[in-house]
């Protein structure tokens, strides 16, 4: 228990020593944790549950459990935080949410419940994913997590007024990683191994129907590109991992259309990332749309502590993406 609360503070310690926006810009490259101070309009992070929502767990029995102390930033055991709307007001769409933090810590709120209300909203079903990270699990594990969780909201689909066939993904950084992963790996037949038994949820389709991805970590290959830390933490530094994992490289004419958003000067996650993705979907003729901001700032979340209106607007903008592909109706 001490050596879990100690190396938790130490990961906090150290995303918040990023240097704070100041108008939108950055004041230096700060520390390499994708996390911290104003990290998703947070204010820091949390390691209090949120309130009056219901969280369920993925699996019956987990599979592969490491000993450990969980704790809000770092489950031992995935769960997912559910945001339904009323049945009557509801759009059928839903987003399974996942949040960043440098696969070392999960930045919520700002980056899962914050996302999640915004959705909810607006009548669309938000599911945040507390997926299980390092430095106690690495690859598979992780995209075995996003993958499960899909399948369990379509197969709680009529529970959770939404379609099947409108679930798709958003995740913020080393999230958005996942995110894409999960939306150009989706046919990657990963299952736990003996003695897990596959039930019929495992029989479901892992492919969402788009995804939103805010200043995602996308290539794993390049050391000038890649968040180095967030690939430590997913392949423990093993190199025969990094093209694999990295999505702008499996992109295909089935891949999900993509809604993207990132900062030019991203002082953590450089831009590239995104213009990677951004160029693959062009290639294989995804459809695809992609938001610059004029800003250094990494993990801004929904803009909370910018003075800046233009970043502010891409949760609206994420909504008429989808509406403009038929996921929800004009309103």
């Amino acid at each position: 228990m001490g050596c879990t609360v100690v190396s938790l503070c130490i990961a906090i310690m150290a995303a918040a020593q990023e240097a704070p926006a100041v108008g939108g810009r950055s004041g230096g490259m700060g520390g390499s944790i994708p996390g911290g101070a104003g990290r998703g309009g947070n204010g820091m992070v949390s390691m209090t549950p949120p309130e009056n929502v219901n969280r369920i767990k993925l699996y019956e029995r987990t599979p592969d459990v490491v000993a450990g102390t969980g704790n809000e930033l770092n489950p031992m055991e995935p769960t997912l935080d559910l945001y339904v709307p009323d049945s009557i007001k509801a759009t059928r769409a839903g987003v399974l949410i996942c949040p960043g933090g440098g696969y070392s810590m999960l930045t919520v709120p700002g980056e899962g419940a914050t996302i999640a209300e915004f959705f909810k909203s607006h009548n669309i079903a938000a599911f945040v994913l507390r997926y299980r990270h390092g430095p106690q699990y690495h690859y598979p594990t992780t995209l075995m997590d996003a993958q499960r969780a899909l399948r369990l909201i379509r197969a709680n689909a009529e529970k959770y007024n939404v379609d099947p066939e409108k679930v798709g993904v958003f995740g913020g950084s080393a999230g958005g990683h996942l995110a894409a992963i999960l939306a150009t790996l989706y046919n990657n037949k990963l299952l736990p191994g003996a003695p897990y038994v596959p039930d019929a949820i495992d029989g479901l389709s892992a492919r969402p129907a788009f995804a939103l991805l805010l200043y995602p970590v996308i290539d794993l290959t390049d050391d000038a590109v890649t968040h180095r830390g967030s690939r430590t933490n997913l392949t423990q530094d093993k190199p025969e991992l990094y093209e694999p994992l990295s999505p702008w490289k499996h992109v295909t004419r089935d891949t999900p259309p993509a809604f993207i958003v990132h900062g030019t000067n991203d002082f953590l996650v450089p831009v590239k990332n995104s213009l990677l993705y951004y160029e693959a979907c062009l290639k294989a003729r995804v459809p695809v749309e992609m938001h610059l901001e004029d800003i250094a700032q990494h993990g801004f979340g929904m803009g909370a502590n910018l003075n800046d209106e233009t970043v502010k607007e891409w949760p609206e903008q994420a909504l008429r993406f989808i509406m403009r592909h038929g996921w929800i109706s004009a309103k």
